[in-house]
């Protein structure tokens, strides 16, 4: 499965792997990998299916994506990393680093915790299923718009028009593969969720919690867990954000990150 990514430059820096949420693509961490890019050598990767990488073949299977993650480094021959992932980024990263302690330095986890079942089914009302095109790209603005009230407008506008195309009939419809589309991911189900607080348990180096106060993902209950869980945890929250707290508040998501990456202004 090919794959793109976006190569900040900074050779001869620590590398820094940025992995976005289910449905997503790289450029949600655009701000964050131009601040990042003095101090690290930013890699913003579109997950398989997502973004410009190519559909999967071989389908979605969460092992595929952490197997892809492997290959990444391994391709680009980066030895030790820091990862940062958003949503299905983060369970990417948690479920691969216990496996390969020896090449992840650090991990910001963004709005994901081992297990959102239980905050998203309680505090999330049902949505009908997402539309696979539109009209017009405004149309899909609008849409996104209904599901976040925090981003601005121009950044709502970049996230859009980065995860959309318009086919030669005019119709505008998501870059993601439609097999990602709507559905309830099998990582809510117990074994997964077991096996998850089994690897994040297990991971060896510091892990950072970025959590939007507006976002059902993470409850304070399951911030508890995760401080009993791991000694290496910490949290810390970016108020005003929802669930893609790099998209709808980027510079404090920065200003969240800066701290733990040991990064100053």
């Amino acid at each position: 499965t090919e794959l793109r990514y976006f190569d900040w430059g900074s050779e001869g820096k620590p590398p820094l792997i940025c992995l976005h949420g289910h449905t997503g693509d790289a450029h949600i961490w655009d701000e964050f990998a131009e601040a990042m890019s003095p101090y690290y050598h930013v890699f913003a990767v579109d997950q398989r299916g997502h973004g410009d990488s190519q559909w999967a073949t071989d389908g979605y299977d969460r092992d595929l994506f952490v197997s892809d993650l492997s290959a990444f480094m391994d391709g680009l021959s980066l030895e030790k990393v820091t990862l940062v992932g958003l949503s299905m980024g983060g369970w990417n990263s948690i479920l691969y680093a216990p496996d390969h302690p020896e090449r992840v330095e650090r991990i910001i986890l963004v709005d994901i915790a081992p297990d959102i079942g239980k905050g998203m089914k309680e505090n999330r009302a049902p949505r009908p299923p997402t539309p696979l095109e539109f009209d017009s790209l405004e149309d899909a603005i609008s849409l996104a718009r209904q599901n976040n009230l925090w981003a601005t407008d121009e950044r709502l506008r970049r996230d859009i028009v980065a995860r959309t195309r318009q086919r030669d009939d005019g119709k505008w419809v998501w870059k993601a593969d439609p097999k990602l589309m709507g559905g309830t991911l099998r990582d809510t189900e117990p074994e997964f969720v077991a096996r998850s607080w089994r690897s994040f348990e297990a991971i060896k180096g510091p892990i950072l919690e970025i959590r939007g106060t507006e976002s059902p993902a993470v409850s304070d209950e399951l911030l508890e867990d995760m401080t009993k869980a791991n000694s290496q945890f910490s949290f810390v929250d970016v108020v005003g954000a929802g669930h893609v707290v790099c998209v709808d508040k980027p510079q404090e998501f920065i200003e969240a990150a800066r701290a733990f990456l040991g990064v100053t202004a």
